[in-house]
């Protein structure tokens, strides 16, 4: 089996720490799918992991993190609050950081995404990756822009989990008032400047989707392509159909399958019913 995605890069970024580093334990902030990665990297090396997730944090997602050895911290419920409690940790205890989507390694590692892409399909025209702090996106598009700078590569995120869309319209990375979404792994209330100038750089553009969109992709995934993800992978998925101007041989990246199909049944009665309650997930989305 091949350690992908989620595992891979963070397994990528604990590999290139000094053993001092790994003994002091890692600790860091997460909305669940980065800190499923992190947890699983720490269980590799025989490391502390210590992950600060929100108040309202996906119960499935905590049911992992715990099997793979991770201490939870459940901690406000904006990214800003969590984060100062991993600095305020780090320095009282001395734990190393991991940071969700602002580490030059950890982007790196999710650039090895975009280049399986190319090896599978050479000939790719459009990429489709879903967007939250801006971490995937900055490794795929580095990978398949300088090997294949013809094809475009394409973010997508809620229409109110936006960070990235308004920096870009802002030219500079700005913190958002309030994030509303129901796709918890692509709520994040701020880019880096990192991200910010390798998404300006490489992204042919950011397209903004619905909850409702989003939903229905989810479910289109599962009954026709028996694909289940959680709703911050199928997020890809939505823009590709949102993209009018699509064209060629196109990819959308699903990041992110942490869902019960409790909750997926709970989803579709939100569909059926037509009320989309839009639940506050904000978090430090490392997508």
């Amino acid at each position: 089996m091949r350690v992908r995605s989620k595992c891979a890069v963070p397994l990528s970024k604990v590999t290139n720490l000094s053993p001092k580093d790994i003994q002091r334990g890692l600790i860091y902030a997460s909305s669940g799918n980065h800190g499923l990665g992190v947890a699983y990297a720490s269980a590799r090396f025989g490391a502390r992991c210590i992950v600060v997730l929100p108040e309202h944090a996906n119960l499935y997602k905590i049911s992992l993190l715990k099997k793979l050895g991770g201490d939870i911290i459940l901690c406000g419920t904006t990214s800003d609050v969590r984060q100062q409690k991993v600095d305020e940790l780090s320095l009282e205890r001395g734990f190393m950081q991991i940071h969700p989507f602002a580490d030059p390694v950890l982007i790196a590692g999710q650039g090895t995404v975009g280049l399986e892409l190319l090896e599978s399909l050479p000939q790719v025209d459009e990429v489709y990756v879903p967007v939250g702090g801006g971490g995937l996106i900055s490794g795929i598009a580095v990978a398949v822009k300088e090997q294949r700078p013809k094809a475009r590569v394409y973010g997508v995120e809620p229409e109110y989990s936006n960070a990235m869309w308004e920096a870009l319209r802002h030219q500079g990375p700005v913190s958002l008032g309030r994030v509303e979404t129901i796709a918890d792994g692509l709520a994040a209330k701020h880019t880096e400047d990192l991200n910010f100038s390798i998404v300006r750089h490489y992204v042919d553009g950011i397209i903004l989707v619905s909850d409702r969109q989003i939903l229905e992709s989810t479910l289109f995934l599962l009954e026709h392509a028996r694909v289940l993800v959680e709703p911050s992978g199928a997020a890809s998925f939505a823009g590709l159909l949102a993209n009018e101007k699509r064209q060629g041989c196109a990819v959308a990246v699903m990041s992110g399958g942490n869902v019960t199909l409790h909750q997926i049944e709970e989803l579709i009665c939100d569909l059926i019913a037509g009320v989309l309650v839009f639940k506050m997930q904000e978090g430090c989305a490392g997508s």
